[in-house]
């Protein structure tokens, strides 16, 4: 399949790939309205890169650009209907994390996948075991985090039992074998979880007590049953 990969910065280019590509691959509670997402990217808060197929925009990856701790989130990783398996994902993921690599020297690149025990396979929404399956080809692993995903639009529920993968990890933050550097993962996940919940809510205090220590631990994707599971109390 020919295509093309460049980043989108355009309101016409990100308004087409929200409404062709991401609007279509995720629930509501996962994904931020229309105008707050083009507003995002504008003020330099994401960055997104898109694969074009004839003028089409087909597939796209969301980043968060790094916090001061050099922390990014790939937010989504989607393509249109139809085209899952086509290899289109994979080059697109490839491309992204080079190009953010270059540009941002991140000293860790993570995304959100849901736990695949726990959310099961959609038509429309696609299968978490397959997700998992497809970031472990690309040297993912799941950080030894009970994570969830804090509200994103007013009135919405948070979204549990998601875990994060790294996708790059700079060398030097390795302190172990399987074993990162806490520190920039704890100032990153205070300031964009913690604080963005009630001070006394149980799930995202466990969060904070994860990332409490020196280092946290790198689980392989055939490890999933030790992962710690973000449930909301």
């Amino acid at each position: 399949m020919g295509f093309s990969l460049q980043v989108l910065e355009s309101p016409e280019q990100l308004t087409e790939f929200y409404n062709s590509v991401l609007a279509p691959s995720f629930p509501p509670t996962e994904l931020v309205d229309l105008e707050e997402f083009v507003e995002s990217c504008n003020n330099d808060y994401l960055h997104v890169i898109g694969a074009v197929k004839d003028d089409e925009i087909i597939a796209g990856a969301v980043g968060t650009t790094p916090t001061q701790e050099g922390v990014m989130l790939l937010l989504y990783l989607a393509l249109q209907p139809g085209l899952r398996g086509s290899g289109v994902g994979g080059a697109l993921l490839d491309y992204s994390i080079k190009a953010w690599r270059e540009l941002f020297n991140p000293t860790i690149v993570m995304a959100e996948v849901e736990h695949p025990t726990y959310h099961a396979p959609s038509e429309e929404h696609g299968d978490p075991a397959k997700r998992l399956r497809f970031y472990a080809r690309h040297g993912g692993k799941i950080l030894d985090i009970p994570y969830f995903q804090p509200s994103i639009r007013e009135g919405e529920p948070p979204v549990p039992a998601l875990m994060l993968v790294t996708l790059w990890v700079a060398p030097e933050t390795y302190v172990g074998e399987n074993l990162i550097a806490a520190w920039p993962l704890r100032a990153a996940l205070r300031r964009e979880l913690v604080e963005a919940c009630d001070p006394e809510f149980a799930p995202s205090l466990r969060v904070e007590e994860s990332v409490a220590g020196d280092s946290v631990r790198l689980f392989e994707p055939d490890e999933l049953d030790q992962v710690p599971v973000g449930f909301i109390d």
